[in-house]
């Protein structure tokens, strides 16, 4: 999982919204999904990965990279028929 700094934080969403989640939320780790905004759902996301793996070169760790999911996660999605 990466690390991301209040710095860059502060680039994307401004100065007062960053500054208002470390008032919120100090010391606190925040998880951001990586939802494409293609893939509404984890549904279509993960019949696009068993086309992705079965249609195409791309490896299982390779395809984990793409999405920010574990390599165990994506060989479930990938095994589940």
């Amino acid at each position: 999982m990466a690390t991301v700094s209040f710095y860059e934080v502060k680039e994307v969403i401004g100065e007062e919204a960053a500054q208002r989640m470390m008032e919120e939320f100090p010391c606190t780790s925040i998880y951001i999904p990586n939802r494409m905004p293609e893939f509404p759902d984890n549904e279509s996301r993960n019949q696009y990965i068993k086309n992705l793996f079965f249609n195409s070169a791309k490896s299982v760790s390779e395809i984990a990279d793409k999405f920010g999911l574990s390599i165990d996660h994506i060989r479930k999605i990938i095994n589940d028929r």
